[in-house]
C-alpha cells in the first residue's frame, strides 16, 4: 500500500543523484529532459556514454543539449542543464566500464534507469548477450553497493516474450539459465555462437527479444537485494505534447514505414493488414517510468518485482491497414518535398509474393536509377537503400503479421496512485487529443525532424506532389497500353 501522505515526485527527486544508461537514445534523451524539467531540484545527472575518437564526452553531451528536444529546458531553466554529468563507460564490459574514480563520485545515487540496450533485430548472440543481458547484471551488481539506493528501473520491452500472444505483467519462466548464456558470450566468438544459435534461442524470431527476456530473469534473482522495477514499453513512437509534439530521432516503428511509403521509395509491404500494431508515445512512457521509481522509492515492498507493460488498450490500436490508409490521407495535406515518386504499392504477408513484388516494383527501378546516377557522374544510393528496406522488414516480419494483447492493469494503475499537483505533469494518459490527431503530429513530427523538412516547404511540395501523381499515372496508362497491344498483337490478330 502506498503510505498516507506521500511526497510528490518533484520533492522524492529534490536532491538525488541519478544515473542513466542509454541516456543519448531515445527514451534516454525524453528521461533526462523531463527529470530537469518537471524535477529542478534533482541534485545531479550522470549519463553513462562511450568515449568516441575525435569527441569528449562534453562535446558529445553537447550536441544532444542542443537538439530542439532540450528548447523549452534552455528557455525556462537552462542553468539546470549543468547537472547533467557525463560518466565514460560501455555497457559491453565488466562494471560497466566505469573507472574507480567515477563510481566514488556516484555512491550516493538513489535512482538508477538502465535504459541501455541494442534494438538491433539482427545483432550476433555474443554481441546482443553482452550488452542486452550482461550489461544489466553489472547495474544491478553495482547497484547494490549504493547506500543511498532508492529505485532501480530496468527498461524492458513487452515483446520479450513474442512467443505469447497474451502477455501479463509478470516474470515468464526462463528460456535459458542467464548465467550459462553470458557464460558462453565471454568463452566463444561470434562465429561458433551463430552456428548454434537457433538451438540456443529456441528459434526466438531475433536475437534483441531473446536477450531481453534473459535479462528480466537477472531482474527476478536480484528483487530481494535491491528495489527494482520492471518497465516493458511496446513501440515507442513520437511524443505526444511534451517537450513538443511530434519529436522522434529515429525511423524505427510505425513512422519509419510511413515515411518510406510517403517518399515513394517503399512501394511493397511483408505484413497482414489485419494485425493490429501497439504504439506509446514516448513522452507518456517516460513519465511512467518516472512514476514507477518514485512509487517504488516511497513503497515498502521489499522482495516484490513490479512490472508494468506500458502499452495501449486495445481500443487504442489499429490495424496496419487502418494505419497506411490514414497515412496517405495525411501525407496528402503534408506530402515530403524530397519524394523520388508519387506514394503507392501494394502489401503482402506471403514472403514469396513480396520477394517477387519487391524484385519487380523497387530492385529493378532502383537498379536503372543507380545506373543513370552512374551515367550523369553522380553517387548512386536507391540500391544500397532497398537492400537496408529490405532487411528491415525481413526482420520485422514476425512482428508484422501477428497480434498482441498486453494486460496493464499496473500500468494504468500508476495514474491513480498520482497526488492532484503530480497529475498535472506526470499524467500517463495518452492519445487525449484522438488518435487521428496524434499520428498527424508524428508524421509532421518525421517530417520536420528526421527529414529536416521546414513547414514553409509544403506548398511546394503539394505541386510536387499533384505533378507526380499525374506522372505516375501516365506511366502507368502506357505500359497498360503497351501490355494490352503486344497481347493484342500476337496472340489476336
Amino acid at each position: 500500500m502506498m503510505q498516507q501522505k506521500c511526497p510528490n515526485i518533484p520533492a522524492v527527486f529534490a536532491e538525488a543523484d541519478v544515473f542513466i544508461t542509454g541516456g543519448t537514445g531515445f527514451m534516454g534523451k525524453v528521461l533526462i529532459e523531463k527529470l530537469l524539467r518537471s524535477c529542478p531540484q534533482i541534485a545531479r545527472v550522470f549519463v553513462l556514454m562511450r568515449a568516441k575518437r575525435g569527441k569528449s564526452l562534453e562535446d558529445r553531451l553537447k550536441l544532444i543539449t542542443d537538439g530542439v528536444l532540450f528548447d523549452m529546458l534552455k528557455r525556462e531553466n537552462p542553468e539546470v542543464l549543468k547537472k547533467i554529468q557525463p560518466i565514460e563507460g560501455d555497457c559491453t564490459m565488466l562494471k560497466l566500464g566505469m573507472s574507480p574514480d567515477s563510481m566514488e563520485r556516484m555512491k550516493d545515487v538513489q535512482f538508477v534507469f538502465h535504459a541501455a540496450a541494442s534494438v538491433r533485430f539482427d545483432d550476433p548472440l555474443k554481441d546482443a548477450i553482452l550488452i542486452n543481458t550482461r550489461s544489466t547484471r553489472e547495474v544491478l551488481d553495482w547497484a547494490k553497493t549504493l547506500r543511498k539506493l532508492r529505485a532501480v528501473v530496468h527498461v524492458s520491452t513487452t515483446y520479450c516474450n513474442p512467443e505469447l500472444m497474451h502477455v501479463e505483467e509478470k516474470i515468464y519462466p526462463p528460456k535459458m539459465d542467464w548465467r550459462e548464456a553470458i557464460r558462453l558470450a565471454e568463452m566463444f566468438d561470434n562465429a561458433l555462437l551463430e552456428t548454434v544459435k537457433e538451438k540456443l534461442t529456441q528459434f526466438a524470431p531475433n536475437t534483441y527479444t531473446y536477450t531481453k527476456a534473459l535479462a528480466e530473469q537477472i531482474c527476478y534473482e536480484y528483487r530481494n537485494d535491491i528495489p527494482l522495477v520492471v518497465f516493458r514499453p511496446s513501440i515507442v513512437t513520437n511524443t505526444e505534447t511534451e517537450p513538443l509534439m511530434g519529436w522522434v530521432d529515429n525511423f524505427n516503428g510505425p513512422i519509419g514505414l510511413l515515411l518510406g511509403c510517403a517518399s515513394g521509395v517503399v512501394r511493397t509491404g511483408l505484413l497482414d493488414l489485419e494485425k493490429r500494431i501497439n504504439c506509446i508515445p514516448v513522452d507518456v512512457s517516460i513519465k511512467a517510468i518516472i512514476v514507477a521509481a518514485w512509487k517504488r522509492a516511497t513503497t515498502d515492498e521489499q522482495g516484490t518485482l513490479p512490472v508494468y507493460n506500458s502499452a495501449a488498450e486495445p481500443e487504442k490500436t489499429i490495424n496496419y491497414g487502418t494505419m497506411l490508409y490514414d497515412g496517405k490521407v495525411l501525407f496528402d495535406r503534408t506530402p515530403l518535398s524530397n519524394m523520388l515518386w508519387a506514394p503507392g504499392g501494394t502489401t503482402t504477408s506471403n514472403k514469396y509474393c513480396f520477394y517477387l513484388v519487391f524484385f519487380c516494383c523497387q530492385l529493378l527501378p532502383a537498379i536503372i536509377v543507380d545506373t543513370l546516377l552512374r551515367v550523369a557522374g553522380k553517387v548512386p544510393f536507391l540500391l544500397r537503400l532497398n537492400r537496408k528496406i529490405f532487411d528491415a522488414q525481413v526482420s520485422l516480419r514476425y512482428f508484422m503479421n501477428n497480434e498482441w494483447v498486453f494486460k496493464t492493469e499496473n500500468f494504468k494503475e500508476l495514474e491513480y496512485t498520482l497526488t492532484a499537483d503530480d497529475r498535472k505533469d506526470f499524467s500517463t494518459n495518452y492519445f487525449v487529443r484522438g488518435m487521428m490527431e496524434y499520428y498527424e503530429s508524428a508524421i509532421l513530427g518525421g517530417r520536420r525532424y528526421l527529414l529536416k523538412e521546414p513547414d514553409e516547404n509544403i506548398a511546394y511540395a503539394l505541386k510536387k506532389y499533384k505533378r507526380l501523381r499525374v506522372l505516375n499515372y501516365t506511366l502507368k496508362f502506357a505500359l497498360s497500353f503497351l501490355i494490352v497491344y503486344f497481347i493484342y498483337n500476337k496472340y489476336i490478330v
